[in-house]
Parts: C-alpha cells; structure tokens; sequence
C-alpha cells in the first residue's frame, strides 16, 4: 500500500542561484529558487527548485526539514513571476510517505477580486 500525503505551507520569502556546472562532461546552466516557510505545524522550512535543461527528475528527495526536486528549465521564468508579482503565495507538495519521495508540486495565489490586475494610467 501507498502512502502518499498532502502538504501546504505559505512561502515567506524566496531566493535565486543561477550557476553553471558540469554534468556529464557538459556544461549546463542551473538555475534554483529556494522557497523559505512561514512556520504552520509542518516540519518543511525550506524548497530547493532546481531548473535544469534534460536533468528534469534527476533529484527528488525530502527530508524533515527540506526537500529538493528538478523541473523543467522552461518553467523557472514563470515560477519566477509569481514570486515577484503575487501574495499570498501557497507551495503545496505531494509526498510518497514509504519512499520519501516528492510526487508533485504546486505554487498558488490566494483568491483576486475578478479584473484584478494592471492599471491604464494612459491619457
């Protein structure tokens, strides 16, 4: 049996490391947002994301107190913007308890009033 379990925790602030390393004799660009937590009663503090051209998967792991997972470098730009742009954020994350494996996860605004967004402040 599986046991795979929920999480959610409001991002209190975010950093970003870009770097170049070698992998597999190449040179490959990464780039990583670390999210820090505001503390709920969950034991997470921190969320390494790491961007990473055809290394997607290749680090999936959570421990007490963090968890570090590869995405797709195609989506840190918009991962990016909603940091920047958008608050409350909540990171939620789906882990497989057995195999303290990361399954999924998310990144999400808190509820907008419809229309919400960028003034015209054009003549």
């Amino acid at each position: 049996m599986v046991d795979i379990v929920a999480h959610a925790a409001e991002v209190e602030s975010f950093s970003v490391h870009m770097a170049h390393h070698r992998l597999g004799g190449e040179l490959v660009a990464r780039k990583t947002i670390t999210l820090n937590f505001k503390p709920n009663g969950e034991p997470l503090r921190h969320a390494y994301l790491h961007f990473l051209q055809g290394a997607q998967g290749r680090e999936n792991s959570v421990s007490a107190a963090s968890m570090s997972i590869d995405l797709p470098a195609e989506e840190f730009d918009r991962w990016l913007h909603l940091l920047q742009t958008e608050a409350p954020l909540t990171f939620t994350w789906t882990v497989d308890e057995d195999k303290r494996e990361v399954l999924g996860v998310s990144l999400h605004s808190g509820e907008e009033p419809p229309g919400e967004g960028y003034v015209d402040l054009t003549p």
